[in-house]
């Protein structure tokens, strides 16, 4: 049942203003949903316009009239103020919910509740009949009424989840990827699912999301893939001449044709471009073999002199067994799993320093970028890669060719070969902005550092700035959604996950029992 709670007494292009009684204002009401106070702030409200549609608009202010303005509402002065933000169109004859105002209501105008069933419409709006929808989470008020995404455009497109530490964002990259996998009956509309995910887990904490538990005993579904980094497998035979100089940090004129004659003596072929594995400590041999001899038979020391910086690189990579899924292996883990007709999730557990890991992270995303690139594959399911941490490894800084370029191609182009990124930080600030920008649907968890609001609020498109003043109060489990995939931006709280991802915060303090 909707409930008048005042009337308009001001109207703006930004927003409106209306007044309602403190007696009608400060009551609780019966929602059938638990008991909710009248009006209160981050609430809808429905206007009535005189096409017989309503607006709907959002409480996004509230105060009482300052001393100057009390002489607006005498003799009833004891009121309250709310602003409102309009956010779109309700048609109650069908039911239907329009993003956008064709017409602002009047002055005067009464302004009500919106009752639950009309707010389910409104989350909905977006969601074709019979289409595919993905319940991500739930009213924060009324907990009842799912918020529901489009997962075509959430994972047809790039998204990404931000957060403070401990805010919830894995449990909620966990929620939404098993109410994709799992029976969790929040996928609706979808007998069919064309998506393999890949995820870079740098912490360690999605290994046993799908798995099934009975009693202590938990089982790895076959569907799911994990490795760490000792069991990949991403050869440097498929990197380009140019990428191994990059990586070896070498652009001197002195030294690149020592390295160029040596890749292509192991290569056994003219051109250094060519995907041919070779031993890579014999890097060191060969190009130390190409320095020219002395009449006397030595070596010329001065050549050695400005190529020990070369084969000191070479010597860190060889030796360093955290590198050997690059420099020591053959094959190509993510082409396997692409490739593979009974593998869906492949876990990738990368839990090592920042340096090993943006490589690690380059080979992945340039194996992904060139087999989806590919004519052949353009068919096959698309690809959602989660980057858990990204600040991590896409620097906003950085200008290192191992680094961004392949993830920044990926956000630029790779929609249309059909891979898709989803974004997890906890310092959004930090992450490439090139890759933040392609993002069309966001999830916001409680955000307090202020470069990071900042960035935000410089970086995403949203309807009103007040709604990044919330990120700051947010509860675990709360977010702010906007973007495509969602009907317009609301608070919601995400669904549960079950099982969680190990993030959980550690118990310092116990009592013994």
């Amino acid at each position: 049942m909707a409930f008048k709670i005042g009337a308009v007494y001001r109207i703006t292009n930004r927003y409106l203003e209306i007044i309602h009684d403190k007696d009608i204002f400060s009551k609780p009401i019966s929602s059938g949903n638990g008991l909710h106070i009248v009006g209160m702030l981050n609430s809808y409200v429905s206007i009535p316009l005189f096409n017989s549609h309503n607006a709907i608009g959002i409480i996004f202010e509230q105060l009482e009239p300052s001393k100057e303005r009390e002489v607006l509402f005498s003799p009833k002065a004891n009121v309250i103020i709310s602003k409102i933000r309009l956010i779109g169109t309700f048609n109650p004859i069908n039911n239907t919910f329009k993003r956008g105002v064709d017409y602002f209501p009047t002055l005067d105008s009464d302004v009500f509740t919106v009752e639950e069933q009309q707010l389910e419409y409104i989350y909905n709006s977006t969601i074709k009949a019979d289409s595919a929808t993905l319940q991500v989470g739930s009213d924060i008020y009324f907990n009842q009424v799912n918020i529901n995404a489009d997962p075509n455009i959430l994972f047809g497109k790039h998204c990404a989840v931000f957060g403070n530490t401990g805010s919830g964002k894995s449990c909620t990259v966990t929620s939404i990827l098993q109410g994709v996998y799992l029976d969790k009956g929040r996928l609706l509309n979808a007998t069919n699912k064309h998506l393999k995910t890949i995820i870079i887990d740098s912490n360690e904490e999605y290994s046993e999301i799908f798995n099934t538990v009975v009693g202590e005993m938990s089982t790895k579904p076959d569907w799911v893939v994990i490795k760490d980094y000792s069991d990949l497998e991403l050869s440097h035979k498929d990197l380009s001449f140019y990428e191994l100089t990059e990586l070896l940090k070498e652009d001197s004129p002195n030294v690149i044709p020592y390295l160029k004659e040596a890749v292509c003596k192991l290569k056994k072929s003219t051109n250094a471009d060519h995907k041919v594995y070779f031993e890579f400590s014999q890097l060191q041999v060969e190009i130390e073999e190409a320095v020219p001899k002395k009449p006397n038979g030595g070596k010329d020391e001065f050549t050695i002199g400005f190529l020990k910086h070369i084969i000191k690189r070479i010597k860190h990579f060889s030796a360093d067994e955290r590198f050997d899924s690059v420099f020591n292996k053959q094959g190509n883990s993510i082409e396997d799993f692409l490739n593979s007709s009974t593998e869906t999730v492949l876990i990738l557990s990368l839990r090592v320093s920042n340096d090993i890991l943006a490589l690690l992270v380059y080979m992945i995303s340039k194996s992904i970028f060139n087999y989806k690139s590919n004519p052949a594959h353009r068919q096959k399911d698309n690809i959602l890669l989660v980057l858990e941490e990204a600040h991590r490894y896409i620097s906003t800084t950085s200008t290192d060719q191992i680094n961004n370029y392949y993830i920044d191609k990926l956000a630029r182009e790779g929609r249309k070969f059909g891979v898709n990124l989803m974004v997890s930080t906890q310092r959004p600030s930090e992450v490439s902005n090139t890759v933040i920008s392609q993002c069309n649907s966001l999830i916001v968890h409680k955000i307090t550092n202020s470069r990071d609001l900042e960035f935000i609020r410089n970086t995403i498109e949203y309807d009103d700035k007040s709604q990044i003043d919330l990120l700051t109060s947010l509860k675990q489990q709360q977010a702010l959604v906007l973007g495509e995939a969602f009907a317009f931006s609301s608070l919601i709280k995400i669904a549960d996950a079950n099982p969680l991802p190990h993030s959980e915060t550690p118990k310092i303090f116990t009592l013994d029992k």
